[in-house]
């Protein structure tokens, strides 16, 4: 009698030790790659959620690094507990410091212009990795096949336009709005006397005074007035955007009172009447817009103290020019009562206003149809006439502040449009002034004033050898699993590098 006949006979018979064996094996021949794929399957899963928070660790240190000079980023590395903002300190469980070059010259010394930081447990949602930076800024300086440090390889964003996306607006920067543009031409046109005089001298061609009038704030008319026309409708325009800088009551971490900074932007429209008198009007915004441009706050800004006992402070200005009307349109009032020395960032903005792009959904490009847009040669003529007076002061003291503290990174008298101004060699036209001193590139000013199109380029006092001064440099930023930084960062534990050009 067969097992399958006796187990019909006998139905509580089960499987024979052979028929078990057998099933086992046949399932362990199943399961055992199955859960070798489960378990290889997982290990990836984990690497690449490391790798992902890794990758966003090395771009947040990317972004942080946009705001800085070289010289900054130094001081953050050597004391972050003054005020680490490369990336958020709280992620930063471990130390950070400033290594050497990675290379030397013959004779054993560093060379400028290139720098190695390093980060010891960086926290990224749970976990935690090391970090090594390295910035360089040496092709910047210097022609690698000439060795002369008047030449470079490397080519310059000349518009030199700063990103005020990268700086932290709360503390110390003031960003100029088109808002703000427009309830400063909102606030003239509803003047009593502005209106009066305007609609006089329409009264000889419009038949309808109050449509015409009207007429004047539509963008889609003709006889629209903005910031680009101003000059065909009003005598003269002029402006005064003051920074004020007073001490607080608060202190900060470290026992320091921290700095307010408010801003107040002034305008003086002038039109003359059908019978050619001025009429002037001075405006700080616009009451029933609920705009108004005096005493703007714009934080709280924290000192930066050496071991010296040295006190510093960064302050940033974006701004649109005013064109049009030559010297005088424009006036930049630093009125520092704070006592520490200042580092000034001023950068004069392109006004740009964005649309869909058909060609490209979800991206954006410039709405060439808006009124207000200046073309490339309506800009470079502007940029040619415009003239700007920079005073930094102490109203206190009713002086000005001494060259020696305060430094100046700015794009002003650089071209917008990205090309030399016109004429033989002109590169700045002498566009601005500081403290009644008007810069160019003939190094006759000894302040501490500097472009920002590349370390070679100061308007003021030459650099020093190996200083870099601007925001441009080559970056190249790693990050490694925990503990390689002890290890002199091996290439084996490396997770992740990205890298690029700073050139703004």
């Amino acid at each position: 009698m067969t097992a399958a006949e006796s187990r019909k006979l006998n139905k509580d018979a089960g499987f024979s030790l052979l028929e078990l064996l057998i099933a086992v094996v046949i399932l362990a021949i199943i399961v055992i790659p199955l859960l070798n794929l489960f378990l290889s399957s997982n290990r990836l899963n984990i690497k690449s959620r490391q790798t992902l928070r890794a990758t966003t660790a090395a771009q947040d240190i990317m972004e942080g690094l946009k705001a800085y000079n070289i010289e900054e980023i130094k001081e953050q590395f050597d004391k972050p507990a003054d005020g680490f903002y490369v990336i958020d300190s709280r992620l930063i469980k471990g130390g950070v410091k400033e290594e050497d070059a990675l290379e030397k010259d013959p004779s054993g010394n560093l060379i400028p212009g290139l720098y190695v930081f390093s980060m010891k447990d960086v926290n990224m949602q749970g976990s935690k990795f090391d970090a090594k930076i390295v910035v360089d800024g040496r092709e910047y300086r210097t022609d690698t096949s000439t060795g002369s440090p008047d030449t470079h390889d490397k080519k310059f964003n000349d518009a030199a336009l700063a990103d005020a996306r990268s700086i932290d607006k709360k503390n110390g920067t003031f960003v100029e709005t088109e808002k703000i543009r427009h309830a400063m031409l909102t606030s003239v046109f509803e003047d009593g006397d502005m209106k009066t005089a305007i609609k006089e001298k329409l009264l000889a061609g419009a038949a309808d005074v109050e449509k015409a009038y009207a007429d004047l704030r539509k963008a889609d008319e003709p006889s629209y007035i903005g910031f680009k026309n101003l000059t065909t409708h009003f005598a003269k325009v002029s402006r005064t955007i003051k920074i004020e800088l007073e001490n607080s009551t608060e202190k900060d971490k470290n026992n320091h009172f921290m700095v307010v900074m408010k801003v107040t932007e002034t305008y003086e429209f002038t039109y003359r009447d059908k019978n050619g008198a001025d009429v002037k009007v001075t405006t700080s915004g616009y009451m029933d817009e609920n705009v108004m441009v005096s005493d703007m706050p714009c934080g709280k800004i924290t000192r930066m103290v050496d071991e010296a006992g040295k006190e510093e402070i960064n302050v940033n200005l974006f701004y649109y020019p005013l064109y049009g009307y030559g010297s005088g349109s424009d006036k930049i009032v630093i009125d520092n009562k704070s006592g520490a020395d200042i580092n000034l960032l001023i950068a004069k903005q392109r006004y740009e206003k964005e649309k869909d792009d058909p060609m490209n959904p979800g991206k954006k490009v410039p709405d060439l149809t808006d009124p207000e847009y200046f073309t490339d040669p309506q800009l470079m003529a502007a940029e040619q006439l415009y003239h700007v007076e920079v005073e930094i002061k102490n109203s206190d003291s009713g002086t000005a502040i001494p060259k020696d503290n305060f430094s100046l990174k700015t794009n002003l008298g650089l071209n917008l449009v990205g090309e030399k101004y016109a004429g033989p060699s002109i590169e700045l036209p002498g566009q601005f002034t500081v403290n009644g001193t008007a810069m160019d590139l003939s190094g006759t000013s000894d302040m501490n004033i500097f472009t920002l199109d590349g370390v070679r380029s100061p308007m003021g006092r030459p650099s020093g050898p190996g200083e870099a001064t601007e925001l441009i440099y080559d970056v190249e930023v790693s990050l490694y699993e925990m503990g390689a930084a002890v290890n002199g960062f091996p290439d084996d534990k490396r997770m992740v590098v990205i890298g690029g050009s700073m050139t703004n």
